[in-house]
């Protein structure tokens, strides 16, 4: 009697059901560790490559080593016999399964550094899965999808992610599929694009957030032993993360003290006798951050009341819509900005540098310590709470890009006391510069010794 093999051999929870049934083209299931997030994108890409000729499905994680210690692990698991059999056929060269049957592909695929997409510019994706999605900077995410195509109507298209709070891309995962809507709801989008002939016309796109829990997780067996190993963990912040999928919330988070009702407020007249500053971190190719501060003289509190944040912009342009944000009768004495701007030429037939640029559009910017661990000191001693119950530093609410980054940045794995420089931290550098080196006299005499540091610089978005 021939013994019949289950391919994949997986079954599905109520939510990893919802996630491969959904119609909505973009999928992220996401959460709690140990959800069966992996599982369910392998058993997905199989299920595919089963009923489609010519399927390519495209799985993906940061390095391929972590490629092959997940999903090469999982496929293994759900297919072993099938491939045993013969019936699926991994091939080292391409990097991937290939299935006899249907000539379709599984492709083990990485994505490390922004070169790495050159190994997928030209290719034609019909699954694109992403474990962790986390790890990934949103424009990695948006170059793969913009490979997800094909001129065959009978091909399913449909991108799957999943991962778990905290990461380098933990913040445009939130905003993308999190606070966009309830979780199992379909995201609609109409987005405009210009035909030949001018018109404009409409395409419609879904996503939608499906949340994971480790009850999700089929195996009794595993839930239990790696939820007495989750309890285990002293970090209480780590475990909620891991435990209940809290993206307000999660492991390695940098300033895990913001607290939004807290740090941000409604903007208000700020009087003109309240000391004033701004601090820059420059960017042309990648984003140059700037945050306006004030000073309350009373409570000592300081306001970031203004950002501008822009890149592919020169420093002549940049040094103009900033002037343009700022009011007539601003006093802004100090205005602190990297070293780097007075090292680096802005053109070489003129041999002027950066900061030369600026001055000559009438923005005159101070060299600022750079020093990075009393920055991100200063930056915590700010977030803290001053003893009337509301922190030193909060945020106009039309800040808007520093509100979403800030309480996105990770920790440096190597170096834990610092931030992680891959993160979109430009308004934080900014914000750092200006709170290690505006340093009033004012202040110092008024502030109790066990807060130094407190205070220093400014930004805009556009």
């Amino acid at each position: 009697m021939t013994e019949i093999v289950k391919v994949p051999d997986y079954t599905a929870s109520p939510r990893q059901t919802l996630f491969h049934t959904s119609t909505a083209f973009e999928r992220f299931y996401g959460g709690a560790a140990g959800g069966g997030k992996t599982a369910a994108l392998v058993a997905e890409a199989v299920t595919r490559c089963l009923e489609y000729d010519h399927y390519a499905a495209y799985l993906f994680r940061r390095t391929y080593e972590d490629t092959k210690k997940t999903l090469m692990r999982e496929i293994d698991k759900q297919c072993r016999a099938y491939i045993k059999d013969g019936n699926m056929i991994f091939r080292s060269q391409e990097k991937g399964y290939y299935f006899t049957a249907t000539e379709s592909w599984i492709y083990l695929c990485y994505y490390n550094h922004e070169d790495d997409f050159n190994h997928y510019q030209g290719s034609e994706i019909h699954m694109l899965g992403i474990d962790e999605l986390t790890q990934f900077y949103e424009s990695w995410y948006d170059n793969l999808v913009g490979r997800v195509r094909s001129d065959d109507p009978d091909k399913p298209l449909t991108v799957f992610a999943a991962g778990n709070p905290g990461g380098v891309g933990h913040g445009w995962v939130k905003t993308r599929f999190i606070d966009a809507a309830p979780p199992e709801q379909i995201i609609y989008d109409k987005r405009p694009y210009v035909k030949r002939d001018g018109s404009i016309d409409y395409i419609e796109t879904t996503r939608m957030f499906i949340p994971a829990t480790l009850e999700d997780h089929p195996s009794a067996s595993f839930r239990q032993s790696y939820m007495r190993s989750l309890l285990t963990m002293a970090d209480p912040k780590k475990r909620e993360a891991y435990l209940y999928g809290n993206w307000d919330l999660f492991a390695g988070q940098a300033f895990s003290e913001w607290r939004r009702h807290l740090h941000v407020v409604e903007p208000f007249n700020i009087p003109d006798h309240w000391p004033r500053w701004m601090a820059y971190d420059y960017g042309r190719g990648t984003y140059a951050g700037a945050v306006w501060l004030a000073r309350d003289p009373i409570s000592q509190r300081i306001y970031l009341y203004r950002e501008y944040y822009a890149s592919g912009k020169g420093p002549r342009i940049q040094a103009r819509e900033m002037k343009q944000l700022e009011q007539s009768n601003e006093q802004l004495p100090v205005r602190l900005a990297d070293p780097s701007l007075w090292k680096h030429i802005a053109n070489a037939d003129d041999g002027k540098t950066i900061a030369d640029r600026f001055t000559e559009e009438g923005i005159n910017f101070t060299p600022a310590n750079n020093d990075r661990l009393q920055g991100v000191t200063a930056v915590h001693e700010a977030l803290s709470l001053a003893p009337d119950g509301l922190p030193y530093l909060q945020v106009f609410s039309n800040c808007v890009h520093f509100i979403r980054t800030l309480p996105s940045l990770v920790v440096d794995t190597k170096r834990p006391e610092d931030v992680d420089t891959t993160g979109e931290d430009h308004l934080y550098d900014a914000l750092r510069y200006g709170l290690v080196n505006e340093r009033k006299a004012t202040v110092e005499d008024s502030m109790p010794q066990s807060d130094p540091g407190l205070f220093s610089d400014g930004g805009y978005y556009g």
